[in-house]
């Protein structure tokens, strides 16, 4: 009967200990689960006695992990996958807790692996994940290292599933363990080692491959508004001659006056030359994409009034990243405004950061659209089939600009008795 009362508070600390780490990592509040754990702790109560009654550790210790998972997915009541990922990364650091207060313990005992030790480094262990649930953002942990990264996942279960072993093994050769266990642990910190290098590259490589389709798209944009420029500056002698042959033309000075203001009306009003001081910017990929854009303007009849207030741009931002921002602004921009409208934008640049501005016509911002702008998945924009965007361009937007510490503007304006959306993004 001790025995079984042993194992029932053993499971009982370790089941509240792993719930606080959950909660941390699934961002979840006591009160959304509170209601679903009188009646599920019962579970404990069988799992127990069956555990107690057996003979065999490594039969005790497979019901131990069965009734975690089954616990957790009716606690939390997520996918599979989910609760083992979670279970999974919230293993990994209450181990690596544990280790740290076995060897702080091993300094006063040769026995670390007592009942009081155990509910010590148990205790210790729920105290660090209360304050890992109030404080250390774990969420956002699971969200870099489960859902947005696959590969450090696949690390993580592959560590999970080699813990699991381990303890199994221990069970069925206890005498050993502890060599074991070191060579575990060896493994698993060089297997972290070779994944930081691995990922850093992967980082550096994808960086740079987003940063080659940014050159590779925008780049034959800016080249042919260079190969244009150089065939008007052909045009130049032609039109230089044409104006000094105006006096022998037209004697009296009206219809000089009236010849020499057409000629020069026409000369500025040239589509390549007002665009060429798009040119002077240090970004080739932001003059790529605006050039592109004054193009579809054309296409569409849609007045566009570009001002670059500071051709050297300067952000923290890499410029692929940059220009993702743009383009996302100045795209929404376009889907918003119908043929024959008006949009403005903005550019301009302080030293350490970049500023982009669009201005187009726009319904009366309410609070919710406010909020909803910057939801993932929100999307005010059909698709030719009738289906809805996915709406993560702005959502993408907020995340950029928390990378750098940017700020985000949302408001609307008044142009000429017409509401406009304006947005103002600095990065």
């Amino acid at each position: 009967m001790a025995a079984y009362f042993d194992f029932l508070s053993k499971i009982l600390f370790d089941t509240f200990v792993f719930l606080v780490f959950l909660m941390a990592i699934y961002n979840v509040k006591f009160s959304q689960i509170a209601k679903r754990l009188p009646p599920l702790l019962l579970l404990t109560l069988p799992v127990s006695l069956i555990a107690t009654v057996t003979d065999s550790l490594l039969i005790f210790t497979l019901i131990s992990y069965i009734y975690c998972f089954v616990f957790y997915s009716l606690v939390f009541r997520y996918p599979p996958m989910k609760i083992i990922t979670g279970y999974a990364l919230a293993l990994i650091i209450m181990t690596v807790l544990n280790l740290i207060q076995m060897v702080v313990i091993m300094q006063f005992t040769d026995n670390p692996f007592t009942n009081t030790s155990t509910y010590v480094t148990e205790s210790m262990a729920l105290v660090i994940a209360i304050l890992l649930y109030k404080f250390g953002h774990m969420n956002k942990l699971y969200e870099t290292l489960i859902i947005k990264n696959q590969v450090f996942r696949n690390i993580i279960l592959a560590v999970f599933a080699f813990m699991v072993s381990i303890v199994l093994y221990q069970r069925i050769s206890p005498k050993d363990f502890m060599n074991v266990f070191m060579s575990f642990l060896f493994t698993t910190i060089l297997i972290l080692i070779l994944y930081a290098g691995m990922y850093k590259n992967y980082l550096s490589l994808r960086e740079s491959q987003k940063q080659l389709q940014s050159y590779e798209q925008y780049l034959p944009i800016i080249e042919e508004l260079i190969d244009q420029v150089r065939m008007r500056q052909h045009d130049y002698s032609n039109e230089l001659q044409a104006i000094s042959m105006l006096p022998i033309s037209y004697t009296d000075y009206e219809s000089l006056s009236a010849a020499l203001a057409k000629e020069l009306d026409t000369s500025c009003s040239d589509h390549v030359i007002k665009n060429s001081y798009l040119l002077k910017i240090n970004m080739k990929l932001i003059a790529g994409f605006l050039f592109s854009k004054m193009n579809l303007a054309q296409e569409r009849d849609i007045d566009l009034n570009i001002n670059v207030k500071n051709s050297t741009l300067t952000s923290k931002a890499a410029e692929f990243e940059l220009l993702d921002t743009m383009s996302i602004l100045v795209d929404n921009a376009f889907d918003a405004t119908e043929d024959g409208g008006h949009i403005e934008i903005v550019i301009d640049s302080d030293g350490t950061k970049t500023s982009i501005e669009t201005l187009n016509a726009g319904p009366t911002l309410t609070a919710t659209m406010r909020r909803d702008f910057f939801t993932k998945g929100y999307s005010t924009k059909p698709l030719r089939d009738g289906r809805y965007s996915r709406g993560i361009g702005l959502y993408k937007l907020k995340q950029l600009t928390k990378k750098y510490d940017g700020e985000i503007l949302l408001d609307n304006q008044t142009v000429d008795g017409q509401t406009c959306i304006h947005f103002l993004v600095r990065l």
